[in-house]
């Protein structure tokens, strides 16, 4: 995710696949919702990237309490994944790759709040 504000609710394809991947099997529901996002438009591109799905990025707008169950469950999967992480190279990361994706959706989560707080001054 990028660091303005405006880009701060946008996520690229690998993490949104990832995050569906994770949370399928725990939270069906929430990981069919982050799989129908990636069937909208995604944002625009410069003119060398169109054809390149993975350099495509999409808007995320869920509501606090989306973000919030994903976050968690994303935490409790990483936990599961530091306890039965064994020696292969593909399990090696995991728990590296889902640390990473924990922190997108928390930049979001945060994001969400500090919109909440600053509607509520107005």
């Amino acid at each position: 995710m990028s660091n303005s504000d405006s880009d701060k609710k946008t996520f690229s394809r690998a993490s949104l696949e990832i995050s569906y991947n994770l949370l399928r099997q725990k939270e069906p529901q929430l990981s069919l919702t982050i799989r129908n996002i990636l069937f909208q438009q995604p944002e625009q591109k410069n003119s060398e990237q169109l054809d390149n799905k993975n350099t495509d990025n999409f808007i995320v707008e869920l509501d606090t309490h989306s973000v919030r169950k994903i976050v968690e469950t994303l935490m409790i999967i990483l936990e599961e994944s530091k306890k039965t992480h064994t020696e292969d190279n593909t399990s090696l990361f995991r728990p590296i790759l889902i640390q990473s994706i924990i922190a997108e959706w928390t930049v979001l989560a945060k994001n969400i709040f500090d919109e909440y707080t600053n509607n509520k001054k107005d």
